[in-house]
């Protein structure tokens, strides 16, 4: 579905019933300058498209078939954004009830070997079967020392403090 615009022509003997296309519509497939962003359906000039935004993959013809695979994937996004909240709700508020231990050699100052990483987070929560991944956890700075501390869980522009105690092993 290739839409073009008629435009009024010079109708002499080789210009007979002659249209000139000057737009066409297509899906950007990246972000264009002063055009459009990712994913959108834009109508741009039939040179441009054919010359410059096709050849170089920038974007596609805006075909039934293309319209209807970009509908789909808007769909599994949508679907894959919201099932990224429900898992974000549920680890913050089994996060918010419990304390994760985490076990590490500590020395006779309470201070420990190395510092506890947002994957010794992620094993200690997946051990009390909470599901979260490191790009979920925020920590303000390296925690070293024996006790309690509070670390973040971030997910869809939202942040949910929670307490990780760390013990000798």
């Amino acid at each position: 579905m290739i839409s073009r615009q008629r435009v009024f022509c010079y109708d002499g003997p080789y210009f007979k019933n002659s249209v000139i296309t000057t737009d066409m519509k297509v899906i950007l497939l990246q972000d264009v300058a002063k055009i459009g962003r990712k994913s959108e359906i834009v109508q741009v000039p039939d040179g441009y498209a054919l010359n410059q935004l096709i050849p170089k993959r920038m974007a596609e013809p805006a075909t039934t078939a293309n319209l209807k695979r970009i509908e789909r994937q808007h769909a599994e996004q949508a679907a894959s954004h919201e099932a990224g909240a429900a898992r974000f709700e549920t680890a913050a508020k089994a996060l918010r009830d419990t304390v994760l231990s985490i076990a590490t050699e500590i020395n006779e100052q309470g201070h420990a070997f190395k510092a506890v990483h947002a994957s010794d987070v992620v094993t200690a929560a997946r051990a009390a079967d909470i599901d979260i991944d490191t790009g979920m956890i925020e920590m303000d700075t390296h925690i070293k020392t024996e006790g309690e501390h509070e670390i973040e869980l971030i997910g869809k522009g939202k942040k949910v403090k929670f307490t990780i105690k760390v013990t000798k092993k």
